[in-house]
């Protein structure tokens, strides 16, 4: 995935399908949806962290993408080296009182 470009995992195909061509005969060719925040062509797809889907824009699509939030990879190692460095901190001022 670049920058520039994202990629889209999405139910374009299914316009093709004779059951389908009702539903998406106001939605313009290349999106499959509106998007769920502004409105505008987008795709339905999955969220990329989260176990749902919706139709988002390319723009909030690639504002989804790149919203960093904090998982427990990102927790531990600095709670662990919290830890490591402040049980040596009090072993040496132990010894030393």
């Amino acid at each position: 995935m670049t920058k520039d470009k994202i990629e889209v995992h999405c139910y374009c195909g299914e316009r093709d399908k004779p059951n389908m061509k009702k539903f998406f005969e106001d939605i313009p060719m290349g999106y499959c949806g509106f998007c769920d925040i502004c409105g505008e062509a987008g795709h339905l797809q999955a969220h990329p962290r989260s176990p749902t889907s919706g139709v988002w824009c390319d723009t909030h699509y690639k504002e989804l993408v790149s919203y960093k939030i904090f998982t427990l990879g990102d927790i531990i190692p600095p709670l662990f080296m919290f830890i490591i460095v402040g049980s040596f901190i009090y072993n040496i001022f132990t010894l030393l009182c």
